[in-house]
């Protein structure tokens, strides 16, 4: 990390060298300081609002454009990869604690920010993030302001989330009572039988293989009401037994994470969305790293 740092001060001194050195008027500055907070502001919204396009607006699209998070350096093009990161957030609220611009001259300026943050998820947890700061060094570009280089430096704790209220997990659990049956791959069904069991649901499954069962296991769904959702235990033939947790965030769609996850969901390496687009049907998606790797639909068969 030292060592980008050290490369992005050599950057912002050759900045200096080559630039300018005629002095910044007062009112100069105080115009520019407008323009490039009408920017930042901008920023500042689109993450607020989960709206990537929004928040990479300033950003200019150059190889030598270079994002320090945390000491991990991105490109532009690593940035727009991310963008999909995004879906998991519901909303995000910005305190800002102080500001300062210093001006390298009348094209380049350095924009410093600290503040704090509240973000919420779409699977009910919440975290902080407090400090925060931003460093931007902004540059004059066909007569915009665009972000050349960021550097990213914060500290998040993650809230252990409720479950969205006014949703009874209990009810909703029900819609998975039933027999289900997926093609999995080819040749390849997955057979699902999901009854009511207290306040949970007890499941088994299999997958069949031109008719030879090649997996099969056990299931049992228990709702916790200290923390408003259900805990899921899974056994399979062979396999050492899963612990997981699942609840939903509407009326139609929930997730399940690694029990590890519970307070830390949006991190989670795996996790699996549901949604019931009708009562007889149901699609699941896999996320690895939060990325879509696989969909598999289910129909009832009773």
């Amino acid at each position: 990390m030292k060592t980008r740092l050290v490369i992005l001060l050599l950057l912002i001194v050759c900045f200096s060298c080559v630039t300018n050195n005629k002095p910044v008027s007062d009112a100069q500055k105080e115009k520019i300081k407008g323009e490039i907070k009408e920017v930042v502001n901008t920023f500042i919204t689109g993450i607020e609002e989960a709206n990537p396009d929004k928040v990479v607006e300033s950003f200019l699209d150059s190889p030598d454009f270079v994002d320090i998070t945390n000491g991990m350096a991105f490109s532009y093009k690593e940035i727009m990869a991310m963008k999909p990161n995004f879906d998991a957030i519901l909303n995000q609220s910005c305190k800002m604690v102080n500001e300062k611009y210093t001006f390298l001259d009348k094209s380049t300026v350095l924009y410093m920010a600290e503040n704090k943050w509240s973000t919420n998820y779409k699977d009910g947890h919440s975290s902080i993030t407090d400090p925060q700061a931003f460093l931007f060094v902004f540059r004059k570009i066909d007569n915009r302001w665009k972000v050349i280089h960021l550097v990213d430096s914060y500290v998040e704790e993650n809230v252990p989330g409720e479950s969205p209220k006014g949703l009874n997990q209990v009810e909703l659990m029900k819609q998975f009572i039933g027999s289900w049956k997926c093609e999995v791959a080819k040749d390849t069904i997955c057979y699902w039988d999901v009854k009511a069991f207290g306040t949970g649901v007890d499941c088994y499954f299999k997958y069949v293989t031109k008719g030879d069962i090649v997996t099969e296991g056990k299931e049992l769904w228990g709702y916790d009401k200290t923390t408003d959702k259900f805990i899921l235990s899974e056994m399979i033939k062979g396999v050492d037994i899963a612990i997981y947790v699942t609840w939903f965030s509407s009326k139609n769609k929930c997730a399940m994470f690694p029990y590890s996850d519970i307070s830390n969901s949006a991190s989670a390496t795996s996790k699996w969305e549901v949604e019931f687009t009708s009562p007889d049907v149901l699609v699941e998606t896999t996320f690895v790293n939060n990325n879509p790797i696989k969909i598999d639909t289910y129909t009832r068969v009773k």
